[in-house]
């Protein structure tokens, strides 16, 4: 028996431990049947539950909340810039039809 570090946690684990006390990931070394080199190996049920719970959800809704907030603040941007835009033509267009003053 060795100690090894985890890969998740970096506590030291023995290397006959099938998964790490502190974090649960499981050992890779645990596994004593000599394989030949780039055989695949399957993981074992506890692994595999390890594994399986470290996987994150996806909050849809709040990516449906975020996606109208942005919408919507567009829809009151957008016509305020429009409108200045609109008002700093018109200035223009009236000094231009004036012309210079002498």
């Amino acid at each position: 028996m060795a100690l090894i570090k985890c890969l998740d946690c970096g506590r030291e684990v023995s290397s006959n431990a099938p998964a790490c006390p502190g974090c649960g990931s499981p050992i890779a070394s645990a596994v004593h049947a000599p394989h030949l080199p780039g055989e695949r190996i399957p993981y074992s049920d506890q692994e595999v539950a390890v594994m399986l719970s470290k996987k994150k959800a996806t909050n849809h809704l709040l990516h449906f909340f975020v996606f109208f907030l942005t919408c919507g603040l567009w829809i009151f941007v957008w016509p305020i810039v429009a409108l200045s835009n609109t008002l700093e033509n018109n200035k223009i267009d009236k000094r231009i039809s004036e012309g210079r003053k002498v």
